[in-house]
């Protein structure tokens, strides 16, 4: 046996038994089905009743092409029905006007990616710009759901919205609105609306650009039941260049936009990577700050971070009101992920995936939870405060949805480097940050080696305790590349049962709950 070949022995047998099936995330999952019905030990209560449905990742090739980015691949949802002791899955690859056009073209079709396939489209010399909207439909909006005026609409981080049955999954159209909150030149959005406590409505934002001098008006709406077809204008802010805001808070009285130092931008010709600029600052100021923006009129109240702070991040947990001051919980990082490597080839890698845990903490891939404070009648920045354990990643953050708004005490996430070393080593984790322990020691977490949970989702139970209820995920068992939904206690964090297995579901977005009363009446009014 030559050296190399001694050392790759030596390599598989140190790493033998880990991050089995990892990887399998990451590959094409293509079963499309309905109804595939299995028991399960213990049946759920009758509160439980209903639709888990949760965005992935389905076809990473297609004909001759294959995606680079994992999140470039064609969107699929993935529906567990829980009927009592019963869990029916159904498994649908989006039939997009995108994936359409690819399957008429035998080929994938323009659309914006946030890199270009291998081997590479290319637009003809007449037409350079034909993989940008509104000339290629952008609808690959597998990101998150909402259910609004009795039928489900997908999201994804743009002002356009897919109608879904959401009994069969079936894309039945985009979401035409007749108000005029997007112009012709929406250029942003998110694809996490918040419901807002007072008036039952769920809020979200457009980014409409003014193209002659680059300043974008960000107009928040509230879609509600009283409205189907028009969104109601709650508020607007001004904004010197497009933002990029994933995720964003609400409280009684006011909207939180985190404004990231980037610049939101789509040059010609390159792909959506390239899209995310770092705004260079010499002094704080709103391009690195909290946008505080008042639901019932007012100006804007901004709240500029040091420039030794910059507001990075992903995903909000919750934001409430106490007395003077604001407090929200986000998912931080230390650079703009949208703009790192979010490539199927380096998430497969495992020495380049664990990579990043070598250094010293604080560790640049780990994703921290932070609590931002401002007060709303002085001028100091914000206070940071760290509430997750730092020595793992922690991202896909949730909470009690009764309690959006409201100060709470647990919030769920996902969980990566458990064992300190290891990206793949994956758990569900639970905090207390009202324990008055340090994060590491306020945390419980659900975890088995070599399987692949999903963002899980707390379903409360009926007039109990905060933690008191349901967690609803998906895992794969990366040892038989198989899935399961999984069902545990939100206060102990132990299983109470799995419904499986089913065939793998790949890389996962956001999960929603649809209770059996909401899922009925969406599933009537869709009938098409």
């Amino acid at each position: 046996m030559g050296f190399k070949a001694i050392l790759a022995a030596l390599a598989a047998a140190g790493t033998a038994g880990q991050d089995v099936g990892y990887n399998l995330l990451f590959e094409t999952a293509a079963d499309d089905f309905e109804n595939r019905c299995v028991s399960i030990k213990k049946a759920l209560p009758a509160w439980a009743t209903g639709d888990f449905i949760i965005g992935s990742v389905g076809l990473q090739e297609f004909k001759d092409k294959h995606f680079v980015g994992y999140l470039d691949a064609f969107g699929k949802y993935n529906k567990f029905s829980i009927k009592g002791d019963q869990v029916c899955a159904t498994y649908r690859i989006m039939k997009t006007g995108w994936y359409n056009n690819s399957v008429k073209a035998g080929t994938i079709a323009p659309n914006l990616l946030f890199y270009e396939t291998e081997p590479p489209r290319h637009c003809p010399i007449y037409d350079p710009i034909c993989n940008l909207p509104p000339l290629a439909p952008n609808d690959n909006t597998f990101v998150n759901t909402v259910m609004h005026n009795g039928e489900m609409l997908s999201l994804t981080d743009s002002p356009y919205m897919l109608r879904m049955n959401p009994e069969t999954l079936a894309v039945i159209g985009a979401k035409k609105w007749t108000d005029k909150v997007a112009g012709v030149s929406g250029v942003v959005g998110s694809a996490h609306p918040v419901k807002h406590r007072k008036t039952g409505r769920h809020f979200d934002f457009v980014g409409n650009q003014n193209f002659l001098n680059g300043k974008v008006d960000v107009a928040i709406y509230g879609m509600g039941e009283d409205s189907p077809d028009a969104r109601i204008p709650v508020a607007a802010t001004m904004m010197e260049t497009a933002p990029y805001m994933h995720s964003f808070g609400v409280t009684e009285n006011y909207v939180i936009l985190p404004r990231m130092p980037v610049k939101f931008g789509l040059p010609i010709g390159k792909p959506m990577s390239a899209a995310f600029q770092n705004i260079n600052m010499s002094e704080p100021g709103p391009d690195n700050a909290f946008h505080v923006v008042p639901v019932n009129g007012g100006a804007t109240i901004v709240k500029p971070l040091p420039l030794d702070s910059k507001l990075y991040y992903v995903h909000q947990a919750n934001s409430y009101e106490s007395g003077d001051e604001i407090v929200i919980d986000l998912t931080t990082t230390g650079t703009n992920v949208f703009s790192g490597d979010l490539t199927t080839a380096s998430e497969k890698n495992k020495t380049f995936r664990d990579s990043c845990y070598d250094a010293a903490p604080p560790h640049q891939c780990v994703n921290v939870v932070k609590r931002f404070v401002m007060n709303l009648k002085d001028d100091k920045a914000p206070t940071e405060e760290i509430i997750s354990d730092p020595l793992v990643k922690t991202d896909f953050t949730k909470i009690n949805q009764n309690f959006k708004g409201l100060k709470h005490c647990f919030y769920y996430g996902v969980q990566w480097f458990t064992d300190h070393k290891t990206k793949a080593s994956m758990a569900v984790v639970k905090y207390d940050v009202c324990s008055g322990k340090p994060p590491a020691e306020n945390k419980k977490q659900w975890f088995r080696k070599n399987w692949y949970p999903s963002e899980a989702l707390m379903v409360p139970a009926p007039n109990g305790a905060e933690d008191e209820g349901l967690l609803f995920f998906t895992a794969l068992n990366g040892e038989t590349g198989e899935s399961w939904f999984m069902v545990v206690d939100a206060k102990t964090m132990e299983t109470l049962t799995e419904a499986g297995p089913y065939p793998r579901v790949a890389f996962t977005t956001h999960g929603e709950f649809y209770a059996k009363a909401a899922s009925e009446k969406a599933s009537e009014a869709v009938i098409v």
